[in-house]
């Protein structure tokens, strides 16, 4: 109970300084230098956030293990709920509005852009999640692009530089690079393609 209060204190408090403090000697949370903590909810058994990271208003941080690499932002309203460990490297982009289930880990890459508004990523639902003989997490690698309403099954693997298309249904797992993809049932429409350079 009084856990919570501390918690909803945190979230209104105007004054990042403090709240980093608090964070860190209360929580004995590992932050790092110039991170901005707006307005949000940071709930977790271990946190370690890197230098320079924007953890702007409206979110819910609640896991196992949060890490967060240096110089990556988390905009507004997005929810990260669930026991299982959120971990998101250097330099990426989480945008708005977003919805992650983590009964499952969810790995982000380096440079990696969820972009637009309310992405899903689901960790469980299926038999496995009652007979536990599959590992349901998701894991997303570097500098993939993911635009707006995307909808991960559980269990995807997404390589590195991918580009997943607005308002996919990511059923299945793309395991090789350089690929633009989309649809529903999502798969890959075209390869050998470095969105980076031609898109």
């Amino acid at each position: 109970m009084l856990n919570r209060i501390i918690h909803k204190i945190l979230k209104q408090l105007p004054f990042n300084s403090f709240k980093v403090f608090v964070y860190r000697s209360v929580y004995n949370y590992k932050i790092g230098e110039n991170v901005i903590i707006g307005k949000s909810i940071i709930k977790c058994k271990s946190v370690i956030i890197g230098d320079n990271v924007l953890i702007r208003d409206n979110n819910i941080i609640l896991c196992g293990k949060l890490e967060i690499g240096n110089n990556t932002a988390i905009h507004s309203g997005n929810v990260i709920s669930g026991s299982a460990n959120f971990i998101v490297g250097k330099n990426s982009r989480i945008i708005n509005d977003h919805f992650f289930d983590l009964y499952n880990n969810i790995t982000v890459g380096n440079n990696t852009w969820l972009a637009g508004k309310e992405s899903q990523f689901w960790t469980h639902g299926s038999i496995h999640t009652k007979t536990g003989n599959k590992d349901l997490s998701i894991s997303i690698g570097d500098n993939v692009y993911v635009g707006s309403k995307v909808c991960f099954a559980p269990g995807v693997k997404i390589e590195n530089v991918n580009l997943i298309g607005l308002g996919s249904v990511v059923s299945r797992s793309i395991l090789t690079n350089k690929n633009i993809v989309a649809g529903n049932p999502s798969k890959i429409v075209k390869e050998n393609i470095d969105w980076r350079e031609n898109w």
